[in-house]
């Protein structure tokens, strides 16, 4: 008897909440997760990750419209905390940021929700003015992690706002930097704490700020189009990298670097509006802590759009060259010249190398740059890099093209020192032999067929598998899949075959016992005779 299409849908709705993949429970590979998705109208909402199911929505109260805030928009969520500890006894819940109209003198509204249920646990509505959030890399007792809210008088407010947090935060005081950047103006500032607000209510949780440097682009040249810096949470595994001929050198890993890209104002408008005498490209990368300038280059003859990635010690950014009439995605790779020395063994041997040196941004560099630009065929809205849990993997760019799907490039063919004939060391390393431009596999879409209609951005986070890497691109459509840029070499594929592999191993064992029996009966005859 045939089933009816009502049947078979209501057997398909069984099978799926069977299924490993929509279980409400973590998996051991950190496949499944909860997305926490913030819309600009302020709707909230939490996806499964393993069938995309809407687990919870809210319409935040503190997101209404109501007296106070006529015109409330989300802007952004952070992670307020993470318990490991307490894991049993509390929830993950999330910092959502949201302000009372357009401007940025407008007031802020602020509310914390539980990651697993979508239960409103606090909310401070029409307070302060938001222009930036600072998560501080310090937790509480509760595992509570500290906030750092820029106001629109550059004053700073700490968030939670109890005793023990501003203990906390007033031991890291004077280690405390960050930077704005006025892209109209063409100004970039460095800022750290002064001391407490005075303001005619008395504030403990506000504190005064002031500039520690500044550069200030020349208008009439430069116009700020890009600024793209490291992720706070990207796990770098090994800070040397060995080349061909077994040399070392050392990347210079640093997460206040900022990456910057400033173009010619006449080229500000569409591609082909400016000729190439007229146009230019100047990107740069600045310590945020001093305001130095590490590297300085200029592509003559190219505009914006400029689209960026930062990981590591190396930067990739595309741009369009009028002199080729052809998109360019051009890599800056960074390397600390000052362990250069450290490649001599007896110097490890004897204690005289400088690894264990302390290093400050203070302290001034010795660094290499190492660089090169290659043809790429498509517009691009997006790039973001694969990221995992321990660094280990090998890089992929992630790709977000004009025809909104998304391409991942393997990093390998972004390396700067690609040569025409690579010598046999250097095919050995990996190094790929150069050629004009990149290249484009179809295989090598991530979205496959399909289109994420108005895509925007691109979220990577690392699965607990080494291998494995969560990408979530979202638009007017959200898309989500696992990546494993080296594949998986750290577990088995869903569809080995258990089966096969005991019986291979029972028949090995009825082999190895059946051998044994021959053998010795072979032996007791040689025995006898």
């Amino acid at each position: 008897m045939l089933a009816s299409p009502d049947e078979i849908a209501e057997i398909q709705k069984i099978r799926l909440k069977s299924s490993e993949k929509s279980k409400m429970t973590r998996d051991h590979n950190g496949f499944r997760k909860l997305l926490i998705v913030l819309t600009r109208a302020g709707k909230l909402f939490a996806l499964h990750t393993g069938d995309g199911q809407v687990v919870w929505s809210r319409l935040l109260h503190s997101l209404r419209k109501s007296e106070g805030c006529d015109y409330p928009n989300g802007l952004n969520i952070y992670q307020w905390q993470i318990p490991h500890h307490h894991a049993l006894d509390e929830n993950p819940s999330v910092l959502v940021v949201g302000r009372c109209g357009c401007s940025l003198d407008a007031p802020g509204v602020l509310s914390i929700v539980d990651a697993y249920t979508g239960k409103e646990l606090n909310r401070l509505g029409a307070v302060h003015s938001v222009v930036q959030v600072i998560p501080l890399p310090f937790t509480d007792s509760t595992e509570q992690r500290l906030h750092l809210l820029i106001d629109a008088d550059q004053h700073a407010h700490l968030y939670p706002r109890t005793h023990e947090a501003l203990g906390i935060f007033q031991r890291e005081f004077a280690n405390i930097y960050w930077y704005s950047v006025e892209a109209d103006n063409g100004i970039i500032r460095g800022h750290v704490l002064k001391d407490n607000c005075i303001l005619e209510v008395a504030d403990e949780y506000c504190f005064s700020t002031r500039d520690l440097w500044s550069i200030v682009l020349p208008s009439e040249s430069e116009k700020i189009v890009a600024t793209v810096t490291r992720k706070s949470n990207e796990v770098v595994h090994t800070q040397a990298k060995v080349m061909a001929e077994h040399d070392v050198m050392y990347k210079y890993v640093s997460k206040n670097l900022l990456f910057v890209a400033t173009v010619a104002p006449k080229a500000i408008g569409g591609i082909g509006l400016v000729t190439p005498e007229e146009s230019w490209l100047i990107v740069y990368l600045i310590d945020t802590v001093t305001g130095r300038i590490l590297h300085r280059m200029t592509h003559h003859g190219s505009q914006g759009p400029v689209h960026a990635v930062f990981s590591e010690n190396w930067v990739v950014y595309h741009h369009f060259n009028l002199k080729a009439h052809r998109y360019e995605m051009s890599v800056i790779e960074i390397y600390d010249q000052s362990r250069a020395d450290n490649k001599d063994v007896w110097k490890l041997v004897l204690g005289k190398h400088n690894l264990t040196s302390p290093i400050s941004s203070y302290s001034r560099p010795e660094v290499v740059t190492k660089s090169q630009s290659y043809y790429f065929t498509h517009t691009v809205k997006n790039i973001a890099v694969t990221s995992t849990a321990k660094g280990i993997t090998s890089k992929q760019l992630l790709i977000g093209t004009i025809g909104d799907q998304v391409l991942a490039l393997d990093k390998r063919f972004l390396d700067p020192r690609r040569t025409v004939n690579p010598t046999q060391a250097e095919k050995e390393e990996g190094i790929i032999p150069l050629t004009d431009s990149l290249p484009i596999i179809p295989q090598s879409y991530v979205t496959h067929a399909l289109k994420v209609e108005g895509l925007r951005g691109i979220v990577t986070v690392p699965a607990k598998l080494e291998s494995t890497t969560l990408v979530f691109t979202y638009g007017v459509d959200l898309f989500f899949t696992r990546l494993a840029p080296s594949r998986t070499y750290d577990s088995l594929t869903e569809d080995f075959s258990y089966a096969l592999l005991l019986i291979t191993i029972v028949v090995l064992l009825v082999a190895i016992f059946v051998t044994w029996i021959l053998s010795e009966r072979k032996e007791l005859q040689e025995k006898w005779r």
